[in-house]
């Protein structure tokens, strides 16, 4: 098997690494030259931007780049309009009533809609808590940076591409075909366009909240961040044009922006490496996630409590507390979904096989009351 990307995971790269098994290309297939991205401070273009989103340097170089008929990707990795409705009186979000994460204002349907469970309600006239009218939506989606780049460029024929507008078959590779085809000057969209894209007519990206996928509770959010941003600095300067990225940032100075900016992996790589290692990360842990949940919530926390106070004692009874590290129970950062509240259990496994037959062989002898739900995610992609 050959595993191959520009931004390898973290562990994977470890591996290969440290058992002579990486093969790597310095070079583009093409032998175009890589662009580097510039990293736009918004601590000082903020003020100046348009509605504080779009900065100066960015409308510049989509005004040039469409002057020269050229194409333009913009990422915003968030969907919807705004990312969020609060009342400007008492400050309450307005959440998801099975869910515990904010409803996403969709123009297009002109409901309030959550997106985890896809739930739909229509927007509120009164604050559910102090029945004030001040409710406003706050926050950016991809559907309100379409809105601005057409305000700003009427002349351009902008199309946004996010997993909203997909629900028609086919909808994914007729816009692909079109942008393509040249039909469309600016494509802005989420995530779904940072790889794969191959068009040698674009010369622009711009990322436009480049802080968003770091500013996560997760230990992977700064590899993840990282790869997102250097995989869609690649869709520019594919062909014979030379390509300008620019990230939007009010952290410009962290590792993963600067990395990225170099397009550095390697030196990514050495900085985040030594964080795993400090805290016992994977590849110097593996993980195992147990998520406990009900639609109790006192319940779905006591269970787990029991269960992590009976696995540290075999854990100590055994001498493994020092090499099966529990961290909890706590509340998952999303704490209630499709009506359920969670709790989770982090194992940090350091005794590989022996330490996951361990787990394994504890979790076999418990019994799980019938109102609770027991996870289990070995080597978790996420821990929210």
């Amino acid at each position: 098997m050959l595993l191959g990307s520009a931004t390898p995971d973290i562990s994977t790269y470890y591996y290969a690494t440290n058992n002579n098994n990486l093969f790597e290309m310095r070079k583009r297939f093409n032998n175009s030259p890589l662009a580097l991205p510039q990293v736009i401070n918004m601590q000082e273009y903020g003020k100046a931007s348009y509605r504080g989103i779009i900065s100066k340097p960015l409308q510049t170089e989509i005004t040039e780049t469409l002057e020269r008929g050229q194409q333009v990707i913009l990422l915003m990795n968030r969907r919807g309009y705004s990312t969020y409705t609060q009342c400007k009186a008492c400050g309450t979000v307005i959440e998801c009533p099975d869910c515990s994460i904010p409803m996403i204002w969709h123009t297009s349907i002109k409901k309030l809609k959550c997106h985890y469970c896809n739930r739909e309600m229509s927007f509120p006239d009164f604050c559910p808590q102090c029945g004030s009218d001040a409710l406003s939506t706050s926050g950016v989606g991809t559907q309100k940076i379409e809105l601005l780049i057409n305000e700003l460029y009427p002349d351009a024929r902008v199309e946004r591409i996010d997993s909203d507008i997909l629900t028609r078959k086919n909808a994914h590779i007729e816009l692909l075909n079109k942008f393509q085809n040249k039909e469309i000057d600016i494509l802005v969209g989420t995530q779904m366009i940072a790889k794969g894209l191959d068009n040698p007519n674009v010369t622009l990206v711009g990322v436009l909240s480049a802080d968003s996928g770091f500013n996560i509770p997760d230990f992977r959010a700064s590899e993840r961040g990282f790869q997102l941003l250097t995989q869609v600095a690649g869709r520019a300067g594919r062909g014979e044009f030379k390509g300008k990225v620019l990230f939007q940032t009010y952290n410009p100075d962290y590792y993963a922006f600067q990395t990225a900016k170099s397009q550095n992996y390697e030196k990514f790589f050495e900085t985040e490496i030594k964080a795993r290692q400090e805290f016992d990360y994977p590849p110097f842990s593996q993980i195992i996630r147990l998520i406990l949940s009900s639609q109790n919530n006192f319940r779905a926390e006591k269970s787990a409590m029991e269960i992590a106070l009976r696995l540290n004692t075999m854990t100590d009874k055994f001498g493994f507390t020092e090499y099966l590290e529990t961290l909890g129970p706590t509340p998952c950062v999303i704490e209630k979904l499709n009506g359920f509240y969670r709790f989770q259990i982090l194992i940090k496994n350091k005794l590989s096989q022996k330490g996951h037959d361990f787990v394994s062989k504890f979790l076999s002898k418990i019994a799980i009351p019938k109102d609770i739900r027991l996870a289990i995610d070995v080597d978790p992609l996420d821990i929210l």
